[in-house]
């Protein structure tokens, strides 16, 4: 009885085995037939999924090959359709491409038989490796060559359907195959600038797609192939930030500034903080001071110097920075807030000095140095103000010195 029952299963498994062999066939000779249908096409390659995952033929390279076969006749035939001005799906068409290059370096590795000697052994090639025998691997190989450019469309026609995750994986191919390996790079035609901005182009899809990690990464190697273009480095440096990874960002702050100088305040800003976070401040000073030689009219240059400065100590110096600054440009709202905290400063630091004073020296200091430094930050800090209102911290300081100056009209318009 058990005997019989094992004979029975062992059938039930060869069954279940030559059902998905011959599955692979039907495939094979569907996509084969005398110009198929765009359905009978997909069915074909919904069809074989199935081996795909069977024990039996899913280690076996020709299942594979079939599959990206099937996907690849997918693709040629949506883009006969596109050509003779027919409807096509261009999900579909960007899909299948896709899919046929997945399928086909899925059947590469398995795409390797060694060869025997008649007494079972292995037969040796001349530096004593393994003999190994392929039947699919060239026709892949000189398959995905070919079609280099396919990829390119793909990428863009799924971008276009709003697959931004699949439009990545698209170009991410067509920027990676040329140094892939598989085949020579001469035997790709197409330029490394070219698959740097295809590389660029993955990266604004993962982007859009939210994936901003590897979206970093694409646009990196947009830069390395030479797609050396701002925003190649500004959306790299969004995507960083989106990611909070800082040592990203300082790294690419870096290569942009060393491409683009002080021409983009930016790059300045954030190569500036992580010296100042890293209390390195003569380092950001020189930073500063190389693109000042460059554009010494800068007034957002003059404002991060103030800062530079008044971290180093010197609260008067960065004082003149920051007038030089709003005399260039008179609608720096920063410059303004700056050159108004630095005087409040010393409002606060003589109010500290006037603590210990008797009523008779109180008065004249009030009256002789602390009104005089209240009346000098109003204007600055007016302005500041003016120019933007949504500075909370300009309108607290604001607000303290109509107060010290006894100004309750002035006060009660702020507050309105």
């Amino acid at each position: 009885m058990k005997r019989k029952s094992i004979l029975t299963l062992c059938a039930i498994v060869s069954l279940g085995a030559f059902a998905q062999q011959a599955t692979v066939k039907d495939v094979e000779k569907a996509i084969g037939g005398l110009n198929p249908d765009v359905n009978t096409l997909v069915d074909a390659a919904n069809k074989i999924k199935s081996a795909l995952t069977n024990a039996e033929t899913k280690d076996d390279a020709k299942t594979w090959y079939v599959a990206g076969k099937a996907n690849f006749a997918i693709y040629d035939k949506q883009q006969t359709a596109m050509m003779m001005k027919q409807p096509i799906d261009t999900a579909l068409m960007g899909g299948s491409v896709v899919e046929g290059y997945k399928y086909f370096m899925a059947a590469l590795p398995l795409d390797s038989v060694k060869q025997l000697e008649k007494d079972g052994s292995y037969k040796l090639e001349k530096d004593g490796s393994i003999k190994v025998k392929t039947k699919y691997s060239k026709e892949i190989v000189n398959t995905l060559v070919t079609r280099h450019e396919d990829f390119n469309r793909a990428g863009g026609l799924l971008y276009d359907s709003k697959r931004y995750k699949e439009a990545a994986e698209a170009w991410g191919i067509y920027s990676s195959l040329p140094y892939s390996g598989l085949a020579e790079r001469s035997k790709f035609v197409v330029a490394d600038t070219v698959l740097g901005m295809t590389a660029y182009y993955q990266g604004i899809a993962l982007w859009q797609a939210g994936d901003v990690n590897n979206a970093v990464g694409a646009f990196a190697n947009a830069r390395k192939l030479g797609y050396k273009h701002k925003e190649a480095y500004d959306y790299a440096l969004s995507c960083a930030a989106q990611a909070k990874d800082n040592v990203a960002i300082v790294a690419i702050a870096e290569e942009a500034y060393k491409e683009f100088g002080g021409k983009d305040i930016q790059y300045l800003n954030v190569l500036i903080n992580d010296k100042l976070s890293k209390e390195e401040f003569d380092d950001a000073e020189t930073l500063i001071n190389d693109a000042l030689k460059v554009d010494a009219n800068n007034a957002e240059l003059l404002n991060l110097k103030g800062l530079i400065v008044e971290n180093k100590g010197n609260e008067d110096a960065a004082l003149d920075e920051f007038k030089k600054a709003i005399e260039i440009d008179n609608t720096l709202a920063q410059g303004y807030f700056n050159a108004g905290r630095i005087v409040m400063k010393k409002v606060v630091a003589q109010q500290k000095a006037m603590e210990t004073m008797n009523r008779s020296d109180y008065a004249k200091a009030k009256e002789e140095i602390l009104i005089p430094l209240l009346k000098e930050a109003l204007p600055y800090m007016e302005r500041a103000y003016q120019l933007d209102d949504t500075n909370a911290n300009a309108k607290r300081i604001l607000s303290n010195i109509y107060y010290q100056l006894g100004d309750e009209e002035a006060l009660q318009a702020l507050d309105k």
